[in-house]
């Protein structure tokens, strides 16, 4: 195993992508867009800097689907 390949695995542990924030939320790209925008939804973190890769911190994800997430952090 490569290190490449050891912190792709650590970043799963740690981050979701789109497609896992959609399919574990049910809602669209969109909807999930406007409430990141309201501040109703945990907002995505930019993993490499400029490269474009973003995620969703898990815990994040987690509490939302809980109904225990806040932006303001107190849940």
């Amino acid at each position: 195993m490569t290190l490449t390949n050891v912190g792709a695995v650590d970043l799963r542990n740690y981050f979701l992508f789109w497609k896992d924030v959609i399919a574990l939320t049910g809602s669209s790209e969109m909807t999930i867009r406007r409430a990141i925008a309201r501040g109703d939804f945990p907002p995505q973190v930019k993993l490499f800097g400029n490269r474009g890769r973003v995620g969703f911190r898990k815990a994040d994800i987690h509490l939302w689907c809980e109904g225990g997430w806040s932006a303001e952090g107190n849940t």
